[in-house]
């Protein structure tokens, strides 16, 4: 299970180029629940997912995964939770295997390949 609680983060804070990324987000998504994020350009949609994994940290809320507070720990601490498979096949992905062979490393992070 993944609980995100009162998420804020703010690019930039203090400057005329400030910028709210992530305003107080909230989000439950169950064991076995699949969850599609979509939004606009600028929405926040990365911004949140980088939250998550770890490679952007909040500056208030908090982000549990399977009941364990994450929201302090490093992208690297958080890999036996959270995989990616990004969208462009040069920032993260075997550009050689197919989308499923892509995901199906993803799942098997952290554990025998």
């Amino acid at each position: 299970m993944m609980q995100a609680t009162d998420l804020r983060l703010t690019f930039n804070p203090g400057t005329p180029i400030e910028n709210p990324a992530l305003r107080g987000i909230n989000l439950n998504i169950a064991d076995g629940e699949f969850v599609t994020v979509i939004g606009t350009n600028g929405a926040g949609k990365s911004t949140f997912l980088n939250a998550v994994s770890g490679t952007t940290r909040v500056d208030s809320g908090s982000i549990l995964l399977n009941g364990i507070d994450v929201t302090k720990k490093t992208a690297h601490q958080r890999a036996h939770w959270v995989a990616r498979v990004f969208q462009d096949p040069m920032a993260g992905t075997c550009e050689a295997l197919t989308i499923e062979e892509n995901m199906a490393l993803a799942y098997k992070r952290g554990g025998k390949r």
